[in-house]
């Protein structure tokens, strides 16, 4: 390696561990928690004390895959393992993704697209969160450089293929690495000019490790669970493509231009990201330089954007930044390519100050930001009701407790199980509330409460207006109003209605 190239490198891994710096800056009061992250989190510890792969709800973990839960078990739900785990990610990512840079352009174009990779207001936050996004760029950018590097073997065909499976089974939008992996596969085969049956061998590797591995998972799922990504909502959205195209852009944009824009400049800005990378994609495709790495970061773009528009037309999942975050992977890359292209030096490094400096300082300011964003966030116990809270905690020890905010619940008393009743199944929601007959057999058992959050979006005017037919077999008795919350006993209206035993 020359010296411009080691230097580029050490100027690399100088940027990696400045992302991690930020990171734990960001997380110095904690990381933010969503429900999600505390469901992460809930899985972990009950892993860590031998309880298996379960979540707050006592149910087999299912709705999530079980990677990240078990990234977490060290720690269980201590959340200064959390600030380890998505500090460590980020520097993962960070250098992976300066190697694959680094692989198609020059050294420090590599390091300017590290750099502004890692450093910009997208990444922060979502390494200062826990969330499972942290560990899937990881394992994608992980996938890419095996499954890229020359000559492609029989061996890094089936290892990428198990970091594709490790990817699905961390977030299960992770179907796009999956076929972003098979793309991949049959590029460097054609480029390499195998024959056919060598070809097909390389591909079946592949995909057959792949499959075994993510249906291991799915498999146990439907023994456990009944279904083999776990209950969800059933139903799409009638949303047009218009504004599905919209949703997507928009989230693109809160993660260029951080989450905090407004929503002027994460639609607009959102928009022109999403066209020059796609004319940089056109570009790059048509000229006669490409390569395997090219076709594989065109299909990671094309999945990156498609599938949760896809996924929100069938099941209405949200789409919001974080679920737009491995799009970043590509952005990042065909800008640096395009980049590559400029002739003049001293334009490229003007431009790569320029960018470098403004994701930097937005990535700054989001890391000073994030405390505040603690405060108000889902581990926060004074947000919703402290009283309530404070209430749950004075109950026996063998009360079942049903409640509108389980994962709140448990993160703050930890009790197990908590459980989800008396809300209407919603789309983007990541457990599904306890069925008719369910609830009701919890409400025949002594010392059973809900804890209804009254501040929540999904409280409405109270449980028998959010569910009038549980309301109609269940007596709902208030045993303490406090500020923000109502505590409930529940019996059954008939005792006949009770199940035998």
């Amino acid at each position: 390696m020359h010296l411009g190239g080691r230097a580029a490198t050490g100027a690399a891994i100088g940027v990696a561990a400045l992302s991690g710096a930020v990171i734990v800056y960001a997380t110095r009061h904690d990381p933010v928690l969503s429900p999600d992250s505390i469901s992460y989190l809930s899985a972990a510890a009950l892993f860590r004390s031998g309880r298996g792969l379960t979540e707050f709800s006592g149910q087999p973990l299912t709705v999530f895959g079980p990677v990240f839960p078990m990234l977490l078990a060290a720690g269980g739900r201590n959340l200064q393992w959390a600030r380890v785990v998505g500090a460590a990610c980020i520097v993962c990512a960070t250098w992976l993704m300066f190697v694959l840079l680094r692989s198609r352009v020059r050294p420090w174009v590599a390091v300017a697209g590290a750099a502004a990779f890692a450093l910009g207001p997208g990444l922060v936050y979502i390494g200062s969160t826990v969330w499972s996004e942290n560990p899937y760029i990881v394992i994608s950018l992980t996938a890419l450089a095996v499954l890229t590097m020359r000559p492609l073997t029989e061996r890094t065909a089936a290892l990428g293929g198990l970091l594709c499976a490790l990817g699905f089974l961390t977030r299960y939008a992770g179907v796009g690495l999956i076929a972003t992996g098979a793309v991949c596969v049959l590029a460097a085969a054609q480029q390499m000019g195998l024959e056919r049956r060598h070809a097909l061998r390389l591909f079946s590797i592949h995909i057959a490790t792949t499959i075994t591995v993510c249906a291991a998972w799915m498999i146990r799922n439907l023994v456990q669970a009944g279904e083999a990504l776990g209950p969800r909502f059933s139903g799409g959205s009638p949303e047009s493509i218009g504004r599905l195209t919209n949703r997507v852009t928009s989230g693109i944009g809160a993660l260029i231009f951080g989450n905090t824009a407004s929503k002027g400049v994460t639609t607009n800005g959102g928009t022109v990201i999403t066209v020059l990378l796609a004319v940089a994609i056109v570009i790059t495709m048509i000229s006669g330089t490409r390569r395997v790495l090219d076709f594989t970061m065109a299909a990671f773009a094309l999945t990156s954007l498609a599938l949760p528009a896809i996924a929100r037309h069938f099941t209405a999942s949200d789409i919001e930044f974080r679920v737009m975050s491995p799009a970043l992977i590509p952005i990042v890359y065909f800008a640096a390519v395009m980049l590559e292209r400029i002739r003049l030096r001293a334009v490229i490094a003007a431009l790569a100050v320029v960018v470098v400096g403004w994701s930097a300082y937005e990535g700054v300011a989001v890391a000073d930001r994030v405390p505040d964003v603690v405060a108000i966030a889902a581990g926060s116990r004074t947000q919703t009701s402290k009283a309530l809270f404070d209430l749950i905690d004075t109950l026996p020890a063998d009360a079942h407790v049903l409640t509108n905010s389980p994962q709140r619940v448990w993160w703050q008393t930890d009790r197990n199980p908590t459980l989800f009743a008396f809300v209407r199944p919603r789309a983007g929601n990541s457990n599904y509330p306890l069925s008719v007959a369910d609830t009701l057999r919890y409400a025949c058992l002594p010392h059973t409460y809900l804890a209804w959050f009254a501040t929540l979006a999904n409280a409405g005017d109270g449980p028998a207006d959010r569910r009038p037919d549980l309301a109609e077999v269940i007596d709902l008795t208030v045993a303490q109003s406090v500020n923000g919350g109502v505590l409930y006993t529940l019996r059954a209206h008939v005792a006949a209605q009770c199940p035998a035993g």
